[in-house]
């Protein structure tokens, strides 16, 4: 082999390395195979061609283009074959946190989504910007210092307003407090009822003693004993008992209703004597005569008296 061949090898061996270099750092999609898909955004926020795809955060793809289109933006991306992408993938435009470059984030989809295809649209997302962020930021810290400036003013308002009644109604305030400072010294005294009922211990011992009272009465019934508590333990003959009364009471009142209605209908002598009117002038006539003769046996003598009932009697 001549010395200029081996230069010329030498030389394509060294284009070879470099050509798998950059294939390797930047790829070129020369020795892969790609398809292309395309997203749509209203704002690519820099984003470059030459930019990272990540697809569930692997890179494998690059952006082949960025157009600029009356709706917005599209952009052409170039995966690499073994990138699945489905019908129901997201592709997110994205950033890096430390040197704010931007890339296109692809997620999975779901599995039984169909997958797409080159030359097919993806759906696209733009996050909110820290531009958007700071903005929101600010706007909230406004909204937070107008709040303050209004507590502010809204708590001067109220302390003027509470120092106003307080200086309005400052003798009657003196007046409550003595009030209140006399009806303390009293109930520290013992004077009144009130401070007796704080500083006399018998009402507690009297609470208590009627604590055990009702203790001992409840526990009487419980074990039934006495009248009562043979009343509530009772097995049921009471309560037979009770109802075989009632049940006579019952019987009882309807013959008491049956008799003052035969007696209202005046059948019987009692029924006669009460509703029959004549017995009542036969007996108003018969006193009448009795009386008579009480006073005709007035106007005569003994003997003559004596005559007449022995006549009267034979």
């Amino acid at each position: 082999m001549t010395n200029e061949q081996k230069v010329g090898l030498f030389f394509l061996v060294g284009i070879l390395l470099v050509f798998v270099a950059i294939e390797a750092t930047v790829g070129t999609g020369l020795l892969t195979t790609t398809y292309h898909l395309y997203v749509k955004y209203n704002d690519v926020e820099g984003l470059r061609v030459g930019d990272a795809v990540q697809v569930a955060g692997l890179k494998l793809g690059k952006v082949d283009g960025v157009s600029l289109q009356p709706n917005g933006v599209l952009v052409k991306l170039q995966l690499d074959k073994q990138a699945v992408v489905r019908r129901d993938s997201v592709a997110r435009l994205d950033y890096l946190a430390l040197s704010g470059n931007r890339f296109v984030s692809i997620s999975l989809g779901a599995p039984n989504s169909p997958v797409l295809k080159n030359g097919d649209t993806v759906e696209g997302e733009v996050p909110p910007s820290l531009s958007n962020i700071i903005t929101q930021f600010k706007e909230v810290a406004q909204s937070v210092t107008g709040l303050a400036d209004s507590l502010n003013q809204n708590q001067d308002r109220l302390l003027n307003n509470v120092n106003t009644m307080i200086e309005e109604n400052r003798n009657a305030l003196q007046q409550t407090l003595a009030n209140v400072d006399s009806i303390t010294a009293k109930l520290d005294r013992g004077d009144g009822t009130l401070a007796k009922l704080l500083n006399d211990g018998s009402l507690y011992d009297h609470a208590n003693a009627m604590v055990a009272d009702l203790q001992r009465i409840s526990d009487r019934l419980a074990r039934g004993q006495g009248d009562l508590g043979r009343l509530v333990n009772s097995d049921g003959a009471l309560y037979d008992d009770v109802r075989e009364t009632v049940a006579r009471l019952n019987v009882t009142v309807g013959n008491l209703e049956e008799i003052s209605g035969q007696v209202r209908q005046g059948q019987g002598t009692l029924g006669r004597l009460v509703q029959d009117d004549q017995l009542y002038q036969d007996a108003q006539s018969t006193l009448h005569s009795v009386d008579r003769a009480a006073t005709g046996i007035e106007d005569q003598s003994p003997i003559s008296v004596l005559g007449t009932l022995i006549t009267t009697l034979f």
